[in-house]
């Protein structure tokens, strides 16, 4: 039996710093804002995700939003205008390779703590993924340069 996650919280502090550094780097230094007060998120969300494996078991991480703050995020990452009409793969293309640079950030955050991570491959949804049974959930509401998104982490739970 594959053990469980112990500590959702610090895959999820990651995730955050990860986006934190993408932003930074990637989209322009564009303000990574925490949304203090959560906010009901619509049940139609699109967002990519990708699935990581180390010792404790498989974790998912993914980075979601609307429609157009999807979009709004494609355009910074492919250093577009924000009133330039995209194309909508290449705005689920953008979010995707966004979710795997994210990965490889936290693979390198949590190698200390939780050793060898493999990365999946990014994958683009629509919808929302609820957990069920072992499963836990964590997710931190931000705004990434004006665009609102969620971060979620799906994690087997050790507990």
């Amino acid at each position: 039996m594959i053990p469980g996650i112990k500590d959702i919280s610090s895959w999820s502090t990651a995730l955050f710093d990860a986006v934190q550094d993408l932003a930074e780097d990637m989209l322009g230094g564009a303000k990574v804002v925490s949304k203090e007060q959560k906010q009901e998120m619509p049940d139609v969300l699109l967002g990519a995700f990708i699935q990581v494996v180390c010792a404790e078991g498989p974790v998912l991480l993914g980075l979601t939003g609307t429609p157009a703050n999807c979009d709004g995020l494609a355009r910074l990452m492919l250093g577009m205008a924000l009133d330039e009409p995209i194309e909508e793969l290449d705005s689920f293309d953008a979010i995707a390779e966004m979710i795997n640079i994210i990965a490889g950030s936290l693979k390198t955050k949590l190698a200390t703590t939780v050793g060898n991570i493999e990365l999946g491959l990014p994958v683009f949804l629509s919808g929302r993924l609820r957990a069920i049974g072992r499963i836990a959930v964590e997710s931190h509401q931000a705004s990434i340069g004006g665009y609102d998104c969620e971060m979620i982490v799906f994690a087997l739970s050790g507990k």
